[in-house]
């Protein structure tokens, strides 16, 4: 006796045969490798790395930025929890160390920071992530500020495409400093929804 069908399986048997279906799924890691350069050299933490930055990030965007995250907003996250008794600096301290020792070395800035392209934005949104990383501003509201605006900037260059204009190397612990910041502000921020 034959089992019942669905029907959608039956379609897509008559619609795409088996060596058709083959030929056209690739695995994403490997289309990737292929076309992207850099994307091969990366190791499976880089990788990772990458995968779990993009995730967290549309899971913050929905869960604290009801889907809007625009700087004006992403500077409103540190004022809402400071006024709801929530903006403990603790959970950020590592994430800053991280970006004020890769952006600001030697009393200047470095090349990493014009990478951030803060261009694209306002020339207040820039000077603010300047003075923090340059330890000019230590209020937590403008410190998070400046963390959730560099987060939105290493979204931007990977999203746009600028990343991959280099080969994405190198960016490992951008990347999981940022997942740290943005899953303790996950954690502490009353949802959008």
């Amino acid at each position: 006796m034959r089992r019942p069908s669905s029907g959608i399986d039956d379609w897509n048997r008559l619609r795409w045969p088996q060596r058709i279906r083959r030929k056209w799924v690739m695995d994403a890691t490997q289309y990737l490798a292929q076309r992207v350069p850099g994307y091969a050299e990366l190791d499976d933490d880089e990788r990772l790395a990458i995968g779990e930055f993009s995730l967290l990030w549309a899971a913050f965007e929905g869960a604290v930025c009801n889907t809007e995250a625009k700087p004006t907003l992403l500077l409103q996250i540190p004022v809402t929890l400071q006024e709801i008794g929530r903006l403990d600096m603790e959970p950020y301290k590592a994430a800053l160390e991280h970006f004020r020792n890769r952006y600001f070395a030697n009393g200047e800035l470095t090349h990493y920071f014009a990478g951030l392209r803060l261009d694209k934005g306002t020339r207040k949104n820039a000077e603010l992530v300047r003075s923090v990383v340059t330890g000019d501003r230590k209020e937590p509201v403008e410190v998070l500020g400046g963390l959730l605006l560099i987060c939105h900037r290493l979204r931007n260059n990977l999203f746009h495409g600028v990343k991959m204009q280099y080969g994405i190397a190198g960016q490992r612990d951008n990347f999981r400093y940022a997942c740290s910041i943005l899953m303790a502000v996950i954690d502490r921020h009353p949802p959008a929804y």
